[in-house]
């Protein structure tokens, strides 16, 4: 069995988002995780600095980061090493690491390795789990949808025909979702960054700075995956502030 805790979207750069990831990871060493996974946004502008602070917060932890659209690939494997396609396996299960940054845009792909890598992990039955940064289905936000992970149908296909237990994990949407993908659970993890204000709730700002960090614990091997959200609340620093996506 394995147990995975999910962050995502820290935004380190931002003024309060450091301290905010100082309390979403105090709460995640308490969980006793077996990994933890980073679905990407590390960093707000992809400096140096930004990574070298983020890295210091994840000292600790056996941490597994993918690039998200705010991210440097460069600067971000500097820092932490490998962080595009690859797999790691642990507990029984296989954990598959897609890379959906595309330099300059805010939009999402997959490369063909990355895709290789999980046409091979999809034959094996051990319990999968695939985690990349872009949701690859629309979320019901105009904005998110504009730029989530535009070419999911080779993706689609290769978990369509797998019948083991799979789950599937992103982040990029600063708010938590469930929804199914090629027929396997889709669990958009909350952000530790303030959340995002979809349509239809009251108010016209797009960040909801009033929001606590958040993440997901996923359970592998004992049946169907399962997840559940959780939440950190405490003390929000003045001025704390989300980016846009």
């Amino acid at each position: 069995m394995l147990t995975v805790a999910q962050l995502t979207d820290i935004h380190v750069g931002v003024a309060g988002n450091a301290e905010r990831a100082e309390r979403a990871l105090a709460g995640v060493r308490s969980l006793g995780a077996d990994l933890v996974l980073v679905t990407g946004d590390i960093a707000e502008h992809g400096t140096a600095g930004e990574y070298a602070l983020a890295a210091d917060l994840l000292s600790d932890l056996d941490a597994w980061l993918v690039p998200g659209n705010h991210d440097d690939r460069d600067a971000m494997t500097a820092a932490f090493g490998p962080v595009s396609d690859r797999v790691h396996r642990a507990g029984g299960a296989t954990v598959v690491l897609l890379d959906s940054l595309v330099d300059g845009e805010l939009s999402g792909s997959l490369s063909a390795a990355g895709l290789d890598l999980l046409a091979d992990a999809v034959r094996d039955p051990a319990p999968l789990l695939v985690a990349l940064h872009h949701p690859p289905v629309p979320v019901g936000h105009p904005f998110m949808d504009g730029i989530r992970l535009t070419d999911p149908e080779p993706f689609e296909a290769l978990l369509a025909s797998r019948a083991d237990p799979t789950l599937v994990v992103c982040g990029h949407v600063h708010r938590p979702m469930a929804t199914t993908f090629a027929g396997h659970p889709l669990v958009v993890a909350p952000s530790v960054a303030p959340g995002v204000r979809f349509p239809e709730e009251p108010g016209e700002e797009f960040v909801l700075p009033g929001s606590v960090p958040g993440g997901v614990v996923h359970v592998l091997g004992d049946g169907p995956p399962r997840s559940r959200f959780v939440t950190w609340p405490g003390r929000i620093p003045p001025g704390s502030a989300g980016p846009l996506g």
